[in-house]
């Protein structure tokens, strides 16, 4: 009867998960907000300043400006416009669905322009008229609200009110009738109360207006994206075949290898996906390009807490535990390993989200949503199910979980259990590796000083055009067509899955109101047709240098915040291992860049700093090995420090090579099938991820371990003792390799 309850609970527990996946997903997806890229239109970074003169601009001022603009967007109809400043002088405005892009953005730069206009509609007074910030609401006797207002010149008041005695005058925002009272007598004192039938909030919101229009401002681009509607679609479904190729492909991957507990993986992975969608929704965040690259890189690293728990469970099965006994123990010895490696990545979202803006924040709020809910679903939920399962007793057999019966090698038999196959012996190895590293370093360091990055329009400015055709063009073809339409791009190339992408860099800014952008996509359309898609990045010289300095900080505060963590959870050795593994990647994947002369955006930003959350992921967990059996190892000698490295570096060998194979599904996915926009972006993870299992293995280990034996050198016995260095005995149970 119990078997039967805990059967019953079980399969119930997996059915009502995944009807609510399978009934409530379309209408998630649905409502989930697509960025510029995914559904085309346009964003821009605008810098205030006043119209004349120079000054500071109030805090009200610039929120007042923005709500005008959202006021300009909203009357031409345009669904869902985002508009809000940023720091002191900078509005951000993102439109989608437009369809006459270079009309909507001369109407947002211009002005917001406070008029008062007489009955032939002539204007009488302009914003800068005002006494700034003098506007405010007051009450008369009946405490109905009015509204005073104060000009400069009194003389120039006095004049209208009389020679406009008795008639109406109108107060407008651009070409908006704010509100239109009618003259009652002579201002002398340059001060006038306007009366009417105003609520405190109409009232309020006319003050605010007027305040606002005595310091208009002048907007001035910054930087800019404009994606056309057609290329955004193509972008969607390109990235969303890829994402879900790199899925199906992870999914195949965890039931081939651990057979069972693969099953209970998809599970919790086809959970965590429809979670993450839920609440993406929930918070009204937006899903951009590099947010879905974040999704699919997500699936791929939480496999990696299934695939630790899963080698410590077979680990455990392989001492002759029972299924039951062998899952506990292996749980418990794996939660903390997960939780190190997740926290390290989850300080690089987090330094991500603080200073990344547009496209790479909402990459950032993906990624800490992905590990944040990979912790719930891949460890909690994925456990309970797996316990459950074993509780029934009908899942004994050690075949399910892909461990044979010659593997098993009793407790009591051996002090240590032997390796299952060949160990590698990476610790003598370690100068072919170091040397390896250094060569590499040293041709990147050349290849740097002889030619530098190929830097996009993020980080040198100017203005990067993508256009995409209907058919394939060779590159002497697009050249000719730019040339004749009067522009000269610094770079033109030709790419994309049909050769039908013409990518052209300038190094100079196109005419912000997109006229000269228009004049080649013009060109392009009087050649191919009407089906001819761009999409626009501009960016000022000044922002570019300040998009370089967020860069250097950010892989700067990541390095350091995952340097103070490892510092605090095993030790300085450690955490300096660590550091050089973590530099050693991000200057490989820069090296390989500068070689190749592949462009360098904010994308590739993101990349860098996944990849130091992502490395850093992988050597904790070896370290973490190192540690747990150095509290049980007999260390009298450089050999036995040695040995216990590479035994713990070939325990973990398993994990690390799974969980790459895992994540490189994904990325790759990405790099082959997903949209050209992020396909550096996708680049960058595949040659990191590849280069961060090697530095985990080959360079970090073996440098804890140089650095350890100096210790040993120096310290007396009664110092080793305090480190934990002394013979103590050896615990029966040993975690070693395994056959997958």
């Amino acid at each position: 009867m119990l078997l039967l309850k805990r059967l019953a609970g079980l399969t119930l527990t997996v059915v009502l998960t995944l009807g609510v996946v399978f009934f409530t997903s379309p209408g998630i997806v649905n409502h989930v907000r697509l960025g510029l890229d995914l559904k085309g239109g346009f964003e821009i970074l605008y810098e205030a300043s006043p119209v004349k003169g120079e000054g500071e601009i109030p805090v009200d001022t610039l929120r007042q400006t923005a709500k005008s603009l959202e006021k300009r967007i909203n009357a031409l109809g345009t669904a869902e416009p985002e508009i809000w400043t940023e720091g002191t002088d900078r509005i951000r405005v993102r439109i989608a669905g437009v369809t006459d892009e270079q009309q909507v953005r001369e109407m947002l730069k211009k002005p917001a322009e406070l008029t008062v206009r007489g009955p032939d509609n002539q204007v009488e007074l302009t914003g800068t008229d005002f006494v700034e910030g003098a506007a405010q609401v007051v009450y008369d006797e009946m405490r109905n609200p009015n509204i005073q207002v104060t000009v400069k010149n009194k003389e120039k008041l006095e004049s209208l009110s009389a020679r406009l005695l008795g008639q109406t005058i109108s107060i407008n925002l651009d070409e908006r009738v704010l509100t239109a009272p009618v003259i009652q007598a002579v201002l002398t004192n340059g001060i006038c109360r306007i009366t009417g039938q105003f609520t405190y909030d109409d009232a309020k919101n006319i003050v605010d207006t007027i305040n606002m229009g005595a310091l208009p401002l002048k907007l001035t681009e910054n930087f800019s994206q404009s994606v056309g509607a057609s290329l955004g679609q193509q972008s969607l479904e390109q990235t969303l075949t890829a994402g879900a190729a790199g899925s199906i492909l992870i999914l195949l991957f965890m039931l081939a290898l651990y057979r069972l507990p693969g099953v209970v993986a998809s599970i919790t992975l086809i959970t965590y996906s429809w979670l993450l969608l839920l609440f993406m929704n929930l918070m009204q965040a937006t899903l951009t390009l590099p947010g879905i690259a974040a999704f699919v890189l997500g699936i791929g690293m939480a496999v990696d807490a299934n695939i630790i728990n899963y080698e410590r469970f077979r680990e455990e099965l392989r001492t002759g535990k029972t299924p039951l006994s062998a899952f506990k123990a292996g749980s418990k010895r794996s939660f903390k390993t997960i939780m190190d490696a997740n926290v390290t990545t989850l300080i690089a979202g987090f330094v991500l989200f603080s200073l990344g803006s547009g496209a790479i924040k909402g990459f950032a709020i993906t990624l800490i949503m992905s590990i944040v809910l990979s912790v719930f679903t891949n460890i909690y939920f994925s456990q309970w199910l797996l316990r459950m399962l074993l509780r029934t007793g009908l899942a004994d057999h050690i075949h399910l979980y892909g461990v044979k019966s010659e593997q098993i090698v009793m407790q009591a038999e051996v002090a240590e259990m032997p390796t299952l196959r060949k160990t590698i012996d990476f610790v003598n190895r370690r100068k072919a590796f170091f040397s390896f590293s250094l060569i590499t370093t040293l041709l990147g360091i050349a290849s740097l000083l002889l030619f530098n990055l190929n830097y996009g329009v993020d980080f040198k400015a100017g203005t990067s055009l993508d256009i995409t055709l209907n058919r394939s063009v060779d590159a002497t073809t697009a050249n000719r067509i730019v040339s004749n339409a009067g522009f000269e791009p610094s770079v033109l190339s030709v790419g994309g899955n049909g050769q039908n992408r013409v990518s052209m860099r300038f190094d100079h800014v196109l005419d912000p109101s997109g006229k000269d952008s228009a004049r080649i996509v013009s060109a392009f359309v009087a050649e191919f047709g009407n089906n001819v898609s761009k999409e626009e990045n501009t960016v000022d010289p000044g922002i570019a240098r300040e998009l370089a300095l967020q860069a250097i900080y950010a892989v700067a505060l990541a390095s350091l915040g995952i340097l103070l963590y490892v510092c605090i959870r095993f030790e300085w050795r450690f955490a300096l291992a660590a550091i050089v593994a973590l530099l050693h990647d991000a200057f490989f994947v820069v090296s390989v860049f500068s070689v190749f002369k592949l462009e360098v955006n904010l994308p590739f930003v993101a990349a860098m700093l996944t990849i130091i959350g992502y490395s850093i992921n992988d050597t904790v967990v070896i370290f973490d090995r190192i540690r747990e059996n150095m509290r049980f190892a007999k260390v009298r000698s450089f050999e036995d420090l040695s040995h216990l490295v590479n035994r713990s570096v070939n325990q973990t060998l398993s994990r690390s090579i799974n969980t790459v194979i895992a994540v490189l599904f994904a990325s790759l996915a990405l790099l082959f099938w997903g949209s050209e926009s992020i396909r550096m972006f996708s680049l960058a993870m595949s040659i990191g991820l590849i280069v961060g299992m090697y530095s985990s293995i080959c360079i970090a280990s073996q440098i804890w371990l140089l650095l350890k034996r100096h210790s040993l050198l120096r310290r007396p016995n009664k110092e080793q003792k305090a480190d934990g260095l002394y013979p103590l005995p050896v615990l029966p149970i040993a975690y070693e390799d395994e056959d997958d």
